[in-house]
Parts: structure tokens; C-alpha cells; sequence
């Protein structure tokens, strides 16, 4: 019995830490829905993430920093895009054109039909924003 209560006031504790503090918004967000479309999937999507990270880490280290350099010149890329959008309109008008198409497809059926995808991104998403380094995630 003493074990649970430890293991739960672990997790009040780690509720209350910082480093949870940019997750929640992700949570809270999604609370009004079913825990089996929105909450499970999350869930799930985190703990894929989680996953991921570690068998990065653990198998292709070296892989990873080579990997960040390419990373680096694509989000400098994709900024130098994002500037240009800001820049000139015309040219956000016409990159957001067919994502407008594509959300507009997706309504209706095929929507009710994924919508576990978002939570399951949304999660996964979320753990790669939680398994960052905890020098950067949490205040000292």
C-alpha cells in the first residue's frame, strides 16, 4: 500500500514540476472529448515518440548528429520560406492553396474516419516536445 501511495505522490509531484508545464495546454485542450479517440491516441503518440528517442539515442548516436546538420539547413529553409510568405502575400496565398484544398477533402466522412490521426500526431508531437533535454524543459 505504501508503494502506491509513493508512486502517486510521485505523479502529483510531477504534475506540479515545470517541465510538464508546456504539455498541458495539449492535454486540457482535448479533455471534453472520449479518452478512446482523442486521449488514447495521444497517448499512444507520445509513448511512440518516447520510443523513437530512445532507440535514436541508444542505436544511431553518431547518426543523429549528421542527421542535425541536414535538419539545421532545412529549418533554415523552411524559415526563409515562412519570411518570404510574410513578405510578399501573394506567394502565402499560393503555398497555402493547396492545404485549403485538402482540409476542405477531408471534411465529412473521411474525417469521423481519421479522427484518431490528429491525437495520434498531436502525441507524438507532444513527447518530442517532452523528451527534449530537461536543461532546456525545466527551470533550475
Amino acid at each position: 500500500m505504501a508503494l502506491f501511495l509513493l508512486a502517486y505522490l510521485g505523479g502529483i509531484l510531477t504534475i506540479v514540476s515545470p517541465c510538464i508545464l508546456p504539455v498541458l495546454p495539449f492535454v486540457f485542450a482535448r479533455a471534453d472529448r472520449p479518452f478512446v479517440r482523442s486521449g488514447l491516441p495521444m497517448l499512444i503518440g507520445v509513448a511512440m515518440s518516447f520510443a523513437a528517442i530512445a532507440t535514436l539515442a541508444a542505436v544511431a548516436g553518431g547518426w543523429a548528429v549528421e542527421a542535425n546538420q541536414y535538419g539545421r539547413a532545412a529549418a533554415i529553409a523552411l524559415l526563409a520560406v515562412f519570411g518570404l510568405t510574410l513578405v510578399f502575400p501573394g506567394l502565402a496565398d499560393r503555398l497555402a492553396k493547396p492545404r485549403a484544398r485538402l482540409s476542405q477533402s477531408a471534411e465529412g466522412t473521411a474525417s469521423e474516419r481519421l479522427a484518431v490521426l490528429p491525437s495520434l500526431l498531436l502525441g507524438a508531437a507532444t513527447g518530442l516536445l517532452w523528451a527534449r533535454p530537461a536543461r532546456d524543459r525545466c527551470w533550475d
